[in-house]
């Protein structure tokens, strides 16, 4: 039985690719293969928890390595204009950008990480590497001559990535020198057909958590596997008071998601609560402890405000699901056949809503008026750019007639096909079978 090391990629919101990467470890534990998963403090105790044995790849050590003897002394991130309000939405185009949010600030940092890997390897002793958009995965299995299996989507598809596959015409921005960080572990690895930060995640086999038509990729390909949502399905059983109660109006779940990011979070469930209060909906939001539920209850008699709360059952007993278009409450909605409306933070998240909306088993709500603006960074391997949204702007009468639009019994023969095609992709994926691919 073969031995596998996951390492799934833990900054920004990073919950996602952990939690993933922990049902698919459990699922390969139950089916008589060791597993192991590398994770950095924030989600180290999940794995733990979760009954896998767990790796700590410790970044605290690299403030050591953000002050150097030459340029740039001290390496960091900086935003050269300051715009007069924090974003409430981001438009960036590819997993470029993924590589200084993850903090690859200098090349010692790259070789730190990368050498902290390498030990673990060499205890662990795998046979197979799966990553989940983690930049070092696949320059690991090059080191021992391991094959990689790659969680990924059509967004950040090494071969061909489509970011913005709305859009004939991408945004004119300037990316980040994604590739520099990488350099001189690439010239020791003596690989020189490293192009694009996509061309990191490289693998033998691509792993999709979704059906062919929520992310179409090129199916026909040997190393592409649709396995559905790698995700736990008999969550969604806890009481929720609020919900329990039979009542004679829609009820809608709106949560922020915990790794949104959005600015200016009390201005933005403010404006949710004034577009709710005394309409003939019930609606629990779940701020995701990013604003004190308690600051915001007690003004309105059909809204509820809750700091935390088990999403699959708020996605069960809900009619409507609004949520920021993270890809884990995407294909929950979807595969519990729940219609939503998505109000991103950020372009990927956008791209989710608009694939639901293409599905036509959802909407999307972009949460900002006026002209997107220009900002510009720069961090030790040059500039880059992004646009950004700084006027927050939720139009309650758009909002409710999507909602109104939403009810009709095509949409709802729509949900139901996708969601079975999701569960039966998930009923049939065997984790074993797939190590025999690579």
């Amino acid at each position: 039985m073969k031995r596998v090391l996951l390492i799934p990629s833990d900054h920004g919101g990073g919950r996602g690719h952990v939690s993933r990467c922990i049902y698919l470890a459990k699922k390969l534990q139950a089916g008589g293969s060791e597993t192991a998963i590398v994770l950095e403090q924030k989600h180290y105790q999940d794995g733990i928890d979760a009954g896998i044995p767990s790796y700590l790849l410790d970044t605290k050590k690299e403030r050591f390595l953000k002050f150097q003897f030459k340029k740039p002394f001290w390496p960091r991130i900086k935003m050269i204009e300051r715009v007069e309000r924090p974003p409430v939405f981001l438009v960036f185009n590819g997993v470029a950008y993924q590589v200084p949010r993850d903090e690859y600030l200098s090349t010692r940092i790259v070789l730190m990480r990368f050498k902290k890997l390498v030990k673990i390897v060499e205890q662990f002793k795998p046979d197979v590497l799966i990553g989940d958009t983690h930049f070092l995965t696949f320059l690991l299995g090059k080191k021992f001559s391991l094959p990689v299996i790659q969680i990924t989507r059509l967004a950040a598809f090494p071969p061909a990535p489509r970011f913005f596959w709305w859009l004939q015409d991408e945004p004119r921005l300037v990316e980040p020198n994604a590739i520099e960080p990488f350099a001189p572990l690439l010239e020791k690895l003596a690989i020189n057909d490293v192009r694009k930060a996509e061309d990191l995640l490289r693998g033998d086999l691509y792993l999709i958590p979704a059906s062919d038509q929520i992310e179409p990729v090129d199916g026909g390909r040997d190393d592409v596997l649709f396995c559905g949502p790698l995700t736990e399905n008999y969550r969604g059983d806890q009481k929720i008071p609020f919900f329990d109660l039979p009542v004679d109006v829609p009820k809608i779940y709106v949560t922020a998601g915990g790794g949104a990011n959005r600015f200016g979070q009390q201005a933005f469930f403010e404006a949710l609560l004034k577009i709710f209060d005394r309409r003939d909906f019930k609606v629990l939001v779940s701020t995701g402890g990013l604003y004190p539920a308690k600051n915001l209850n007690g003004q309105s008699t059909n809204v509820l405000f809750v700091d935390w709360i088990d999403g699959m059952s708020a996605i069960r007993k809900s009619d409507l699901v609004i949520h920021h278009g993270g890809y884990g409450s995407m294909m929950e909605t979807l595969s519990a056949a729940k219609p939503s409306i998505v109000i991103p933070f950020h372009s990927e998240q956008e791209g989710n809503g608009r694939r639901l909306k293409e599905l036509q088993v959802g909407d999307l709500h972009l949460p900002y008026a006026g002209k997107l603006q220009d900002l510009l960074f720069s961090w030790p391997f040059g500039v880059y750019s992004m646009m950004a949204g700084t006027e927050l702007a939720l139009d309650a009468e758009q909002i409710i007639s999507m909602i109104d639009g939403i009810y009709d019994q095509s949409l709802y023969a729509r949900l139901q096909k996708i969601s079975e095609e999701l569960l039966r992709l998930q009923k049939n994926f065997d984790a074993l079978k797939m190590l025999e691919r690579v």
